[in-house]
């Protein structure tokens, strides 16, 4: 009886996870357009409001930059106006989604996984810009290889008009101390 149990307890947490870590496989890189990936809600850790952590795996929102909340080790010792509202805001979209789904660009410098991640078939970077707490920044760095998605952040971009804080970039560059 005993090993039924275990055998019951371990097919239970194996087909929990199974299919759920994110690991970029051949053919994932710029252009490349990956197929989407799903991966359990609960296993994300909210950074910040375009990053997140999936078992290990540091995952930067594409086209969207939000403000940034203090991070010492990053040099910032203080939060941007609406840093934590943008970080609140990614983690309630998490909480409620019934389904997180994300497709892949290949990494960043920083070694961060770049990602579009998609709550319940939407783009999270499209809730958080239409929200108004976030930059798109597709016109800096481009489409990473998908051009709808692309296209649609630049619209939700020009419908949220004028935000009520500065663009992320410009207040890292005064704010960071350090190296």
């Amino acid at each position: 009886m005993k090993a039924v149990l275990v055998f019951a307890l371990i097919f239970i947490l194996f087909t929990a996870t199974a299919g759920s870590r994110p690991e970029p496989g051949p053919g994932l890189g710029p252009g490349t357009g990956t197929e989407e990936r799903r991966i359990n809600r609960l296993f994300l850790e909210v950074v910040d409001g375009d990053t997140v952590i999936y078992r290990g795996v540091r995952m930067r929102f594409l086209g969207v930059d939000t403000p940034e909340i203090r991070n010492p080790d990053h040099g910032f010792y203080t939060d941007q106006p609406y840093g934590r509202e943008a970080k609140n805001f990614t983690r309630m979209e998490l909480k409620k989604a019934r389904i997180v789904t994300y497709r892949a660009d290949g990494y960043d410098i920083y070694g961060r996984l770049l990602v579009h991640l998609f709550v319940d078939g939407y783009p999270l970077s499209l809730r958080i810009l239409e929200s108004r707490i976030g930059y798109e920044t597709v016109s800096v760095y481009g489409d990473n290889g998908f051009p709808e998605i692309a296209e649609r952040i630049i619209e939700a971009s020009k419908k949220a008009g004028k935000l009520l804080f500065e663009k992320p970039y410009l207040w890292r560059r005064r704010n960071r101390l350090g190296p």
